[in-house]
């Protein structure tokens, strides 16, 4: 017999994040979640501080349910441009949201997709200073 607990043994922390979703939320973060997995073959999805964390190189983003609703929050986002201006305006001073509305339709999924590959983009620089930095000078 197959129990509940049992089945949430067998997922990954994270689809244990998705299944705990409201379902006015699921298939909003569904499709966040699809849009950020197919952005790069570098892509990495796992459970940090109880959220799904996506890492193209290093920490680049991750989805969180608060008391507003879901959000996209962008770990290096003050350094982004944000051309189709997504993000909210919040008290971050690194981090920059984005906040979906809760009918997966009307996500506007092209601009997205230009701000997930902005921030891989970025995620990509930072890396290769990163290791710049580190390697020794002759």
């Amino acid at each position: 017999m197959v129990t509940r607990s049992t089945t949430l043994d067998r997922m990954s922390a994270v689809d244990a994040w998705f299944e705990g979703l409201p379902d006015e939320w699921a298939p909003v973060a569904a499709e966040l979640r699809e849009l950020l997995l197919s952005a790069s073959p570098l892509m990495k999805e796992e459970r940090k501080y109880g959220l799904p964390f996506y890492s193209h190189r290093r920490w680049m983003c991750y989805l969180s349910l608060q008391k507003h609703g879901l959000v996209l929050g962008f770990v290096a986002g003050v350094h982004m441009l944000d051309a189709e201006q997504l993000f909210a305006t919040t008290d971050h001073k690194l981090i920059r949201h984005y906040m979906p509305p809760r009918d997966p339709s009307k996500l506007p999924l092209e601009a997205l997709r230009r701000l997930v590959q902005e921030a891989i983009m970025l995620n990509d620089e930072l890396a290769l200073q990163a290791l710049t930095k580190r390697r020794p000078r002759s």
